[in-house]
């Protein structure tokens, strides 16, 4: 392409100037280099549709940035124009069509903020709520849970908490049968899960500690035992992290001891491995190795299609991180390294949150065992899939990895680099993730 030609360059020029951002204060909003940034406004770089909707929202385009990053006659079911107002609930339908993938995942988040719930349809229609329509609510909650494995709970939040909105409105204030009422109920457990779990990614942990409260409560109200106890075991995996890590074993072995017998092997796998984390991070060794050995039993009767919606995610690999996160946080890097090594080989970067963290938790390992050039490398990579991830955890976990690194002796360069990568890093989200 050459310099200039590109409506998308001029665009951004053009807005760059009228909102009076410099390319350094628009690297830290967005998290993209400078140079890159300025690449992309000369024209010598062509965007993606995820690099166009964070500069979008950055500057406040109102939707045309993305708009030009898009490749014409591409993704012509998803424009959404003054006219296609009236065809709203199809256009609902339309958007849990499609698999989020790192490709579409971006268009498909901004299509989801500017189209109305189908939820409140049903209730302008003055519609008695029945099983079709929970059903669609099911079928969005899944949706956003796979969007979010995309872009980060800094953007899924706005529409989880629409979604959540959207249906205790629905349960309020609309008309249904006994049983309705009660999947009604367990879907909003669903999503105030989900909500607990976004609110934390985007650092409002307050917030997270609510939702995940409320979700038990309407999970129990609703019958789903199996639900209230993912509800519960999430608290634990939150307090475990970043609150009182006694109350967090307490809270994950209730959660267990509660649900295991009302889910599946999946469910079942995962109220297992929260009791796991809640052990290591007490320090108890014991505890937390026999977790890890149920966790591999239970794991092998598990078939994902038919884990619960909460649980999709739990793949060997995913398995495998956890016991190589539980045997870091026991500073046992040697059983820990291999582990991480093997499931990260098999993430790829289009899933930039949980391949961050992960890599800290390998860089973390690494630094326990010595292997400071080793550890400088897998670090370097999580600052560069941080920076993309739109997660306050993962910015967090680099802020961890400066400390930890800050705190070897005889430094090498490689390192000083890093340290100075992740202050860039931590100080552009401090004002820009928690906030939002």
């Amino acid at each position: 392409m050459s310099e200039f030609a590109s409506p998308f360059a001029e665009q951004l020029r053009t807005l760059i100037k009228s909102r009076g951002v410099s390319y350094r204060a628009l690297a830290g909003r967005t998290f993209y280099s400078k140079s890159y940034l300025h690449d992309l406004a000369c024209g010598r770089k062509t965007p993606t549709l995820n690099t166009a909707q964070r500069l979008d929202t950055a500057l406040g385009a109102g939707g045309m940035l993305v708009a030009l990053a898009v490749v014409p006659g591409a993704e012509k079911e998803w424009a959404v124009t003054d006219g296609m107002r009236c065809d709203a609930e199809q256009l609902a339908d339309l958007l849990v069509t499609r698999t989020p993938s790192s490709e579409n995942a971006s268009a498909l988040a901004h299509q989801w903020l500017i189209t109305e719930p189908p939820q409140r349809y049903e209730l302008s229609a003055g519609r008695r709520v029945g099983n079709e329509a929970v059903a669609r609510i099911e079928d969005r909650v899944r949706q956003l849970r796979r969007l979010d494995d995309h872009v980060g709970g800094v953007e899924t939040y706005k529409m989880v908490s629409a979604e959540l909105a959207a249906t205790a409105d629905l349960l309020r204030e609309g008309s249904y049968r006994e049983a309705v009422n009660r999947r009604l109920l367990v879907v909003i457990a669903d999503l105030c899960q989900l909500a607990g779990f976004v609110a934390e990614d985007s650092g409002r942990v307050a917030e997270a500690r609510q939702h995940y409260l409320n979700g038990m409560r309407a999970a129990h109200a609703g019958g789903d035992t199996a639900s209230a106890a993912n509800c519960l075991s999430s608290l634990s995996y939150l307090e475990a992290n970043l609150g009182d890590r006694r109350e967090a074993v307490t809270l994950a072995r209730s959660a267990y001891v509660g649900g295991r017998h009302a889910t599946e092997a999946t469910g079942h796998a995962l109220l297992l491995e929260r009791l796991a984390w809640a052990h290591a991070r007490m320090g108890e060794a014991n505890l937390a190795e026999r977790a890890l050995r149920d966790v591999g039993e239970v794991y092998q009767r598990c078939d994902l299609d038919d884990a619960p919606s909460w649980a999709y995610w739990l793949t060997h690999d995913e398995v495998q991180v956890m016991a190589g996160r539980v045997w870091t946080e026991l500073r046992r890097p040697l059983r820990a390294v291999p582990i991480l090594e093997g499931a990260i080989a098999r993430y790829g970067d289009d899933s930039p949150r949980e391949t961050s963290l992960y890599l800290s938790w390998l860089t973390e390992a690494l630094l326990q065992a010595g292997e400071l050039e080793h550890a400088v490398v897998a670090a370097g990579r999580s600052v560069a899939l941080a920076r993309s991830a739109r997660s306050q955890r993962a910015v967090d976990r680099i802020a961890e990895l400066g400390r930890m690194i800050v705190a070897v002796k005889d430094r090498t360069r490689a390192a000083d680099e890093f340290l100075e990568l992740s202050a860039d890093l931590s100080a552009a989200a401090g004002g820009h993730l928690g906030g939002q």
